[in-house]
């Protein structure tokens, strides 16, 4: 499951669109006060023991199967590479790091290669916190690091799994596109019947469904016609 969120307005208000993807391509788009783990579970349900891949947000935390997205790690680790040679040295241990996960993946090892190679790769992620973490100017970056530990690798157990939310992050791009051109929700009537239709719209888009025929079946379905 990729989850993502964004900022989006109701009557100027500040509320919460969601973003839920699934491996299948199914799309739940739902708007809510809160950004925090209430909506994680009414939509997941409490005792979801799936794996979700997500950002550092720290909504996420209680989850236990996690993959920590990557392209947000790099984005947060590149913005120090110009404040030190440390920073710099940083950026290219990590950049190095995820271009041996995407070659350990291409090689399509065994599930018990995998688990090995986690372990391996898990270790020298807390040598480079322990490591980076002494410098001063690096404390942000190594706690985005540090908090993520034991959930970078989490890939390797799930064949098929992607390493960063880049498919979430996808699905969430037109609604904020979206934003940009409307600003606001005028009504909450509005942002619930945008939740339906465009969970709907996308899923089938991303599915290479004909949305015209899928959008005329499910009216012919409610409305009871032949």
């Amino acid at each position: 499951m990729h989850i993502d969120e964004t900022g989006i307005k109701i009557n100027g208000k500040k509320h919460w669109l969601w973003i839920f993807r699934t491996n299948d391509n199914d799309i739940l788009v739902v708007i809510r006060k809160s950004r925090g783990k209430t909506v994680l579970d009414e939509i997941l349900g409490e005792d979801w023991d799936k794996p979700i891949i997500v950002d550092g947000w720290k909504a996420y935390w209680s989850y236990q199967i996690v993959q920590r997205c990557w392209a947000h790690l790099l984005r947060e680790i590149d913005a120090f590479k110009d404040v030190s040679d440390n920073g710099k040295q940083l950026s290219e241990t990590i950049h190095n790091c995820f271009d041996s996960l995407k070659e350990f993946l291409a090689k399509n090892p065994l599930l018990d290669e995998r688990e090995k190679q986690k372990a391996v790769f898990d270790d020298e992620m807390k040598d480079i916190v322990e490591k980076y973490g002494k410098c001063k100017e690096l404390q942000k970056p190594t706690k985005y690091l540090q908090n993520g530990l034991g959930k970078w690798y989490t890939c390797l157990l799930f064949p098929g799994m992607e390493p960063t939310n880049n498919l979430g992050e996808q699905a969430m791009r037109e609604h904020v596109i979206m934003r940009k051109i409307i600003g606001c929700f005028r009504s909450k009537n509005g942002a619930k019947n945008y939740q339906y239709i465009a969970s709907l719209l996308a899923s089938w888009k991303l599915q290479n469904k004909n949305i015209f025929e899928e959008l005329e079946n499910l009216l012919r379905k409610q409305l009871c016609l032949s």
